[in-house]
């Protein structure tokens, strides 16, 4: 698989966030995330301060309080560490000046994952070969290889056929058993994951992907990349400001999850909204 590296640059802190759950969701392409930054300014502090780091892509928000990202592109024309750009935007009125500094892609944002997958591969194509090629970690498997990764299949499949029904989680030198209808929601936070119930909130040992695989798929969905939530647990779907929504799970208890943009039309077909309220 190739390996591609990636600033993210935006200022607001939530479209960066999702902007990398969705590189994390690319197909046949891993990208590795080297830095974030909020203003012009921390891009050209990172790169001073990684003098021997190289960025294949800079994903650079247009409209940024200070020095704006048209601006900031020019001034890294010449920069030999970064080696594409790609600018996302609200607006499609920038796109003139964008392709002007030799922008590889503009995306709109919310961004569509088919959408970006398109920019990822424009990325690739515009590296140098033997860029590329150092990048890539796929190697063809030995016959012996190849036997085991298919049995490995084999198994994995067999065991999705039968989703988890409970979790346990320590408690006080006990694993505590909670069944699945008892939870809300899933959430990440610097790595651990926290399970959520109407009452109480207990640390776990699992990873967010490891739920994704093994919850039901009907009952379950990935809202934001920090967050996995019970579908017939939402309350309701409120504004959140910036394009963003809330799913509010418990209103008693002020409990709710972020939905990222990104997220909201494939929840739109599991719970259909009006259209007068919330728009694609």
């Amino acid at each position: 698989m190739t390996t591609i590296s990636a600033l993210i640059v935006d200022d607001e802190a939530p479209a960066r966030e999702e902007l990398i759950w969705l590189l994390e969701q690319a197909d046949d392409l891993r990208v590795e995330v080297k830095g974030q930054c909020a203003s012009a300014k921390e891009v050209m502090t990172w790169i001073t301060q990684h003098p021997e780091d190289t960025v294949d892509v800079i994903f650079l928000d247009i409209n940024m309080p200070g020095v704006d990202g048209i601006r900031l592109a020019e001034l890294l024309k010449e920069n030999k560490q970064i080696h594409t750009i790609v600018f996302v935007t609200a607006y499609n009125h920038h796109a003139v000046d964008a392709f002007d500094v030799d922008a590889t892609d503009y995306l709109l944002k919310p961004i569509r994952m088919e959408r970006l997958q398109r920019a990822l591969s424009k990325v690739v194509q515009r590296l140098p070969l033997h860029h590329a090629s150092s990048h890539d970690t796929h190697t063809q498997p030995s016959p012996g290889q190849a036997a085991a990764h298919a049995q490995d299949q084999t198994q994995s499949g067999a065991a999705h056929t039968r989703y988890l029904d409970r979790i346990s989680v320590e408690e006080r030198g006990v694993y505590r058993v909670i069944p699945i209808e008892d939870i809300l929601f899933f959430e990440s936070e610097d790595g651990v994951v926290v399970v959520q119930t109407r009452d109480n909130r207990f640390i776990t040992d699992f990873s967010l992907k490891f739920l994704e695989q093994n919850l039901q798929p009907e009952d379950f969905f990935r809202s934001h990349r920090s967050y996995i939530v019970k579908l017939d647990q939402i309350d309701s779907i409120a504004p959140w400001g910036a394009g963003t929504y809330r799913l509010v799970m418990d209103r008693d208890n002020d409990l709710g999850v972020p939905l990222a943009r990104s997220r909201a039309s494939e929840l739109k077909s599991l719970i259909p909204w009006s259209a007068s309220v919330f728009e694609d």
